[in-house]
């Protein structure tokens, strides 16, 4: 163990216990239950911002909810379970920003009338 002051309180010693970074494989000092190094556990740079745009089967997914279908409607119209229908619609919220399906049906209402 490697005994290291908390930069916090002066008069508190931190014990180190030495591991390997479970990702690269590095050796360094971890408090408790600690697997990664410190450089493996920053986020990574994106390289590319998700695109907002709407694939043809999430379009078809908010027209549907525009007529106030469930999600079981969905998932029989379009052949799908509703379990997929259920992750449309959570990556649709997510790259529309909207919080509920009310919002989405008005979102499609301004946005998929002017692209038709």
């Amino acid at each position: 163990m490697i005994g290291n002051r908390n930069s916090q309180s002066p008069d508190l010693l931190v014990m180190l216990t030495p591991k390997n970074c479970a990702r690269c494989g590095r050796n360094f000092g971890a408090m408790g239950r600690e697997y990664t190094c410190p450089a493996c556990r920053k986020p990574k740079p994106r390289e590319h911002t998700p695109s907002r745009e709407l694939s043809f089967r999430e379009r078809q997914i908010v027209q549907l909810i525009q007529q106030a279908k469930a999600n079981k409607e969905i998932a029989f119209e379009l052949s799908l379970t509703e379990g997929t229908v259920k992750e449309y619609m959570h990556h649709i919220f997510r790259k529309l920003g909207v919080r509920n399906r009310t919002e989405l049906a008005l979102w499609g209402q301004t946005n998929l009338a002017l692209a038709s």
